[in-house]
This record gives C-alpha cells, structure tokens and sequence, in this order.
C-alpha cells in the first residue's frame, strides 16, 4: 500500500500495516490520494531512469 506522512509530506509504499513515517517517525499516515500516488509513481520511473 501507498502512504503519505501528513507531518512531512513523504509518500513511501510498505506491505503489510504502518504505524510511523519512515523518514520523520511520527504516527501522522494515510493513504495516499490519486495524484499522490501518480507522482510518486512518476517520481519512481525517474530514479530508474538515472541508473
């Protein structure tokens, strides 16, 4: 599933349940809407595309 921390603004995908962001560690996640996870999506295509 795909997250967003609404402390930090970090959008990061996990399998299984999430109780803290990954990068800020505070309990504040959701899903993420549409246009989160098309950018992050979009975002994810362009790190593959520098290795």
């Amino acid at each position: 599933m795909t997250y967003a921390c609404e402390d930090c603004g970090f959008l990061f995908r996990r399998v299984g349940a999430v109780r803290e962001c990954p990068s800020c560690e505070k309990k504040h996640i959701r899903p993420v809407t549409k246009e989160e996870a098309e950018r992050l999506q979009k975002l994810l295509e362009q790190g593959k595309a520098a290795l």
